[in-house]
């Protein structure tokens, strides 16, 4: 068996990408004159900075529309006092006025939010802190874009965020009571969790017909769902049959393509709001900007046709003509921040490998334990419920003997399985439970000794959790369980004594299962160990991003254990050295995952690979074809990423 060693994993320093690095021309500054007063304003601008003409306005229309004899009102209702200070004055000094005048009153504030934008006032009803580029954007998209944007900043500056808001302040404006939020199946959990914990909406995530009832006629909900789901015969027509307040749709590049069904079913959504979100609008030419944006504003990039003919290079459909028309008309309805623009520091990751050695007892109980599984995998009677607890066995055996046990007790307990199953799942049981202290567990006392701090502990299984925590406290450390079992007091109280000094009572560590720490800020704690891996690497990045997020103000330390010539060993070969998803921002390693040849997942293709395999051997082979994929996919967003560098000199050009 291989030797143990510990090793770091080499992670390069963020920076821009050799695009980015090259001179950019020179090109002259732009601008255009007030019609009215003739001042000289910025080409971008929407109102004229002397006068206050509204450069956005259709003069003709308007115009036309008077002819006819039809006075429009005007687009906000103003005072020229400050509304807070007028309540203050005479809210005080006069009498209490009659119920009518207060109803009037009320109606005319109504009227005031509904139509003017100049603050935020939702703020101190949502969780999250304050960015000042989240909040830019947000008003930016209610002000300039009446909310219907396309929010395109890049991975890791909060588009989820900035759309929150958006729609929390459209929410206490009695702006928009019904809400559908479309995203990819494995974000929806997640999106779910921020809204309700950041901005204290509850929505409903929507998994069959029957939760559709009486959504057609609801006067007020929230829901949301994958957009693979909704697109299906049965939903797609429950979905198209209202209109909604507020359409969400994240990661919206999956809408690049006006042929498939999916760019079809979004289009014809009825919708008086609409946030797009992607860190990636462009991915291989600017026609798929085009397909986006006609969603948001159908018109605005003018016809296909023209769209080609103004505006597409046709050596690179990637490149644009006519650079500065197309900023002004994307300006119009799509922001986008760089992380090299905003006022944001982003730590760096260090990750390390423990690559580890199996004691004699725990190598005899995953080769014997993996041997019966693929044993009754290919049994013909082996029915689609024991396959998925042999797939949960097999995991666990990576975990610890005690989740093992755990399982293979009920097994054995089952009347269903044969007395010579029973006897062999027996003889499993009695090794796992004979084992002491894991080869893994001594590894965490390793760590803790070395690298001083708290320390979140992530681990799968609450069997594991509890070993780890009872082992922890005999060896003196500190510690405290948070898992889905516990009520929100217990929840509460376990993450203040995290939070807090061991010298005030609190712990150093926190052991955690994934559904543990759903929505906590646990910015404090700079340090991670994943005791065992998920075979989802999504899951694998929510639990980093605990740590690893805006406001985090020190490096974040990730140690991975791993146990050679076990499953779980190429699981950490295959995200460490194809994916290379430790040295990823947040947000990239989905968009990597979604570019995977295709429509199996990660978790798919690593699970197939395991059950088709005839021995270690033949293994290792299937899940190098496996890592090929990854590096293909990793490529292509590389591709990607570089196209959306010249998107991004086209909007920042001065």
């Amino acid at each position: 068996m291989s030797q143990e060693r510990f090793e770091w994993l080499e992670i390069p320093d963020g920076g821009e990408s050799e695009t980015t690095k090259k001179d950019k021309k020179a090109e002259a500054v732009l601008g255009k004159r007030c019609p009215q007063c003739n001042w000289l304003d910025e080409e971008t601008a929407t109102v004229c900075f002397r006068c206050g003409h509204r450069f956005n306005v259709d003069q003709q229309m308007t115009a036309a529309i008077e002819l006819l004899g039809i006075s429009l009102p005007p687009r906000v209702i103003e005072t020229p006092q400050n509304l807070e200070n007028f309540f203050r004055v005479h809210g005080r000094q006069e009498p209490p006025g009659p119920l009518d005048h207060y109803r009037l009153r009320l109606q005319a504030e109504q009227l005031r939010l509904s139509q003017g934008f100049d603050h935020l006032i939702c703020l101190e009803d949502i969780a999250v802190e304050h960015y000042e580029h989240q909040l830019e954007t947000a008003l930016r998209a209610l002000q300039e874009m009446r909310g219907r944007a396309l929010l395109a900043d890049e991975v890791g500056l909060g588009k989820t965020i900035e759309a929150g808001i958006v729609m929390k302040e459209l929410i206490e404006r009695g702006l928009a009571r019904t809400i559908l939020v479309l995203t990819p199946a494995s974000l929806t959990e997640q999106w779910r969790e921020e809204l309700s914990v950041k901005f204290r909406e509850e929505f409903t995530v929507i998994e069959s017909l029957a939760q559709w009832n009486g959504a057609a006629q609801a006067e007020s909900g929230r829901w949301l769902m994958s957009l693979d789901r909704a697109k299906m015969q049965g939903y797609s027509e429950q979905i198209l049959a209202r209109e909604y307040d507020l359409l969400i749709v994240d990661e919206a590049h999956k809408l690049k393509n006006r042929s498939t069904q999916a760019w079809k079913f979004v289009n014809r959504i009825r919708k008086r709001y609409v946030l797009m979100l992607t860190a990636t609008p462009v991915q291989n030419d600017l026609m798929e900007l085009y397909s986006l944006i006609t969603i948001l504003s159908p018109g605005q990039l003018g016809t296909v046709r023209g769209f080609r003919r103004h505006f597409l290079e046709q050596s690179d459909a990637r490149q644009p003509k006519n650079a500065t028309a197309l900023r002004r008309l994307l300006n119009d309805v799509m922001i986008r921040n760089r992380r090299s623009s905003v006022d944001v520091s982003f730590p760096q990751r260090r990750a390390a490998i423990y690559h580890l050695s199996l004691s004699e007892a725990e190598w005899q109980l995953y080769t014997q334990v993996t041997d019966y599984i693929r044993r009754r995998f290919r049994d013909p009677q082996s029915d689609k419920h024991l396959r998925l607890t042999l797939m949960t066995l097999q995991k666990e055996l990576c975990s610890s003997p005690q989740a093992v046990a755990h399982t293979l007790a009920k097994m054995a307990e089952d009347r269903a399985y044969g007395d010579q199953l029973r006897v062999e799942l027996n003889s499993f049981v009695a090794l796992a439970r004979s084992i002491g202290i894991a080869r893994k567990l001594q590894a965490v006392e390793e760590i803790l000794t070395k690298f001083p701090g708290k320390f979140l502990i992530f681990t799968e299984y609450r069997q594991t959790l509890e070993t780890i925590v009872a082992q922890l406290a005999e060896w003196g450390i500190s510690a405290v369980a948070f898992h889905g079992g516990l009520n929100i007091r217990q929840k509460e109280a376990a993450i203040d004594r995290f939070r807090s000094e061991e010298s005030a009572g609190g712990v150093r560590v926190l052991v955690s299962t994934e559904s543990g720490a759903e929505g906590r800020n646990l910015q404090f704690c700079h340090q991670l160990i994943n005791y065992d891996l998920p075979w989802n690497p999504m899951r694998v990045e929510q639990r980093i991003g605990r740590l690893h997020r805006l406001g985090q103000e020190r490096d974040v330390m990730i140690f991975n254990l791993s146990c050679h010539e076990t499953i779980e060993a190429h699981i950490v070969e295959l995200l460490a050295r194809k994916i290379r998803m430790f040295e990823l921002v947040i947000g990239e390693l989905d968009l990597i995952l979604g570019g995977l040849e295709g429509a199996d997942s990660f978790e798919d293709l690593l699970r197939q690979a395991w059950e088709a395999a005839e021995s270690e051997e033949d293994l290792q082979e299937r899940l190098e074809a496996v890592g090929d994929l990854l590096k293909r996919a990793r490529h292509k967003y590389e591709q990607i990423r570089e196209s959306n560098v010249i998107l991004d000199g086209i909007l920042e050009m001065s």
